[in-house]
């Protein structure tokens, strides 16, 4: 930012006193130029500080054309719906939140530094409570680069996260008439020595939070010696009801010997993305499928 406002202000020399300074060469130059220069500028300097300035660069950042050159050069994936008039702030919020092919699950692995169950709200906490495992005990490696997770107990163990998707930068218009698809999956397994049950519950919510359409996995019952395993349940919404704004994700685990300690079933590697690529608005009769 230091080298954009030596840009933006010249400075006084002793040949030329502070009076005689102009506080904004940058206006010389040619509008597109101006944009240029501002594209470089961090987005909270140009929200907080920039905008404020003058009528010209307010004009420039409020602009759908500005934030685009942003995300474009900042590598922000940028969805392919054609909408006749681009609603204001369109890019800006692409470029700010980034929601399109990004996951949406903070967490996903307990790994946090803030806490293995920050972003999770939990509901059940039985037997011996939810614990964070480093690494998962009595069951393979998780296949993948992570390999921190969730295990349950022998009461019920129920925890979520519900994700606003218009807070993380999608317009309501385009959930509404383009109807994104929406991907969930998670990794699940059991320990080797003891049964246990696992279940994957993801609704589609309104404003009022009320459910309008809903994934769940049902009960999926492993039995002892039969675990170890890692399994990844995967699930795509698409043509959903109008007025969708917010994902829930929510998982179940517990053990079926009521032993102590933690013995249940094992979860990790949560993923909500939304994807950008679907092209032409979905018909408002369309029902979910």
């Amino acid at each position: 930012m230091k080298h954009i406002r030596r840009f933006l202000f010249s400075a006084p020399s002793a040949d030329r006193p502070m009076e005689c300074v102009d506080p904004f060469p940058l206006m010389n130059l040619p509008e597109q130029l101006i944009e240029y220069v501002l594209s470089f500028v961090s987005h909270d300097d140009l929200l907080k500080s920039c905008r404020y300035t003058c009528k010209l660069f307010r004009e420039i950042i409020d602009s759908n054309g500005f934030w685009k050159i942003k995300c474009l050069r900042d590598g922000k994936s940028l969805p392919m719906f054609h909408l006749e008039e681009l609603p204001q702030r369109y890019y800006q919020r692409i470029y700010i939140g980034n929601p399109y092919g990004r996951n949406l699950l903070r967490n996903g692995h307990g790994d946090s530094p803030k806490g293995a169950f920050t972003s999770w709200r939990i509901i059940e906490n039985g037997g011996d409570g939810w614990k964070y495992e480093e690494t998962p005990k009595g069951a393979d490696p998780l296949p993948l680069d992570k390999q921190g997770c969730f295990s349950t107990s022998y009461g019920a163990c129920t925890k979520q996260q519900v994700i606003s998707l218009v807070n993380e930068g999608i317009l309501p218009e385009v959930l509404d008439n383009f109807k994104p698809h929406i991907e969930i999956s998670e990794w699940h397994a059991a320990r080797f020595d003891c049964g246990s049950e696992y279940r994957l519950t993801v609704s589609l919510l309104n404003e009022k939070r009320k459910v309008l359409h809903e994934f769940t996995t049902g009960p999926i019952v492993t039995q002892q010696w039969l675990g170890r395993e890692w399994s990844q349940v995967t699930h795509v919404f698409r043509d959903y009801p109008a007025g969708v704004r917010f994902v829930q994700f929510r998982h179940y685990g517990c053990d079926t010997q009521f032993w102590a300690g933690n013995y249940g079933s094992k979860m990790a590697g949560g993923v909500v993305r939304v994807r950008g690529n679907k092209e032409e608005p979905v018909a408002a009769e369309t029902t979910s499928t």
